[in-house]
C-alpha cells in the first residue's frame, strides 16, 4: 500500500514528503518536474514518477502500479501564473482534481486530502471569513479551488470517497519562489537572513492571513489521521497566525534579530487594489472542533526558525 502525492515535489509538497517518508510508509511523489538533487535526498521508500495530472491515463497509472490507499492532492497552479494563462490552469487545477477523484473512485482509495486555498473566498467586503462565509472568486485559481472543493463533496456522498481539504493562507517559510501577491511576507524575511535590501509593495498596515510551513505540512497529516467520526465539514479554513500581524509587525519582528536590515515600503497601487480584498482574519472555529487543530508558530517563532532552517540549508549547500 502507498500514500500518492500529487505535486510532491513543489515547496509545501516536498516538505510534506518529507514528513511522510518518516514515518516509514511508501510514499509515491508525482510532479510535472523536480528540482536537481531533490530525489536524492530522500529515502529509498520515496519513489518519483514524473507527469502531468492533466492526463488521465498517467494518473491511473500510478494507481494500478503503487496500489495508493491514500492521495494527498497538492498539484496546481497559483494565481499569477493561472491568471497569465486560464486555459492550462482549468487542465490543471479543475481537471487534475476530477481526474484524481475518479482514480480513486475505480480504485476504491480510501482517503483524498484536497489543498484549497483562502483565495477561494474570493473579492470580500467582510474583515473576518469562517467556513459560512459565502466564496465569490473572481480569478480563475479561485474559481478552480472552489469547484474543486464542491466536486470533492459530491464525491463523498454520491461515491462514499472520504474527502477532506483545508484552505491554507500565505505561506511562510524558506525558499518560496511562485509569484504572488502576499509573497513580500517571506521574501522580507528571507532578504533579512541574506542581508540583502527589500521594497515591500504594500501599505505597512496591510494585513495578510499567514502561516508558517511547518504548520500547514502538519495540518495536512493531522486532518489525514483525524477519525473518520470526527470530519463533518469536510473542507476547513485553517485560520492564521494570530495575533494578525501587520506589514510593519513582520518588518518589526525581523528588525529583531536584523537590527540593520534595509527593509522598505513603496506600495504598489496596482497591488494594493488585489490585497484589499483579501480577508484579514480567517476564523478555524470548525477545525480546531472536530479535529483538534491548532496553530503553534507565532510570527516571532516563525522567524526565528526560518533563521535555523536557512542556516540548516546553506551548511547543505541549499541556501
Amino acid at each position: 500500500m502507498a500514500i500518492l502525492v500529487t505535486g510532491g515535489g513543489g515547496f509545501t509538497g516536498s516538505r510534506l514528503v518529507s514528513t511522510l517518508a518518516g514515518r516509514k510508509e511508501k510514499v509515491v511523489v508525482f510532479d510535472i518536474g523536480f528540482e536537481q538533487g531533490l530525489i536524492e535526498t530522500y529515502p529509498s521508500n520515496v519513489v518519483f514518477v514524473k507527469g502531468n495530472i492533466s492526463n488521465y491515463a498517467e494518473i491511473l497509472n500510478i494507481m494500478k502500479e503503487h496500489n495508493v490507499e491514500s492521495i494527498f492532492h497538492l498539484a496546481a497552479m497559483l494565481t499569477v501564473p493561472s491568471e497569465a494563462n486560464p486555459w492550462a490552469s482549468l487542465n490543471v487545477n479543475a481537471l487534475g482534481i476530477y481526474n484524481v477523484l475518479e482514480a480513486a473512485r475505480i480504485f476504491n482509495v480510501k482517503k483524498v486530502i484536497f489543498t484549497s486555498s483562502i483565495g477561494a473566498y474570493g473579492v470580500t467586503q467582510d474583515t473576518v471569513v469562517t467556513n459560512e462565509t459565502v466564496q465569490r472568486p473572481t480569478n480563475i485559481y479561485g474559481i478552480s479551488k472552489v469547484f474543486g472543493e464542491l466536486l470533492g463533496v459530491y464525491y463523498h456522498k454520491k461515491f462514499g470517497i472520504d474527502f477532506r481539504g483545508v484552505r491554507i493562507p500565505s505561506v511562510l517559510g524558506v525558499g518560496v519562489k511562485t509569484p504572488g501577491v502576499a509573497q513580500y511576507n517571506p521574501m522580507v524575511i528571507e532578504a533579512a537572513i541574506k542581508g540583502i535590501p527589500f521594497e515591500i509593495w504594500a501599505t505597512e498596515d496591510t494585513i495578510i492571513p499567514m502561516m508558517y510551513i511547518k504548520d500547514i505540512v502538519r495540518s495536512l497529516v493531522e486532518l489525514h489521521d483525524a477519525p473518520a467520526e470526527k470530519i463533518i465539514t469536510r473542507v476547513y479554513n485553517l485560520g492564521q497566525i494570530i495575533p494578525a500581524p501587520t506589514a510593519k509587525d513582520l518588518v518589526d519582528t525581523v528588525k529583531k534579530y536584523y537590527p540593520e536590515a534595509k527593509i522598505t515600503f513603496k506600495p504598489d497601487p496596482s497591488i494594493m487594489k488585489i490585497l484589499k480584498t483579501i480577508p484579514q482574519i480567517v476564523k478555524a472555529e470548525e477545525a480546531e472542533a472536530e479535529w483538534g487543530w491548532s496553530v503553534s508558530y507565532s510570527i516571532d517563532d516563525t522567524v526565528k526558525d526560518m533563521i535555523n532552517e536557512y542556516a540548516k540549508q546553506a551548511k547543505a549547500g541549499r541556501g
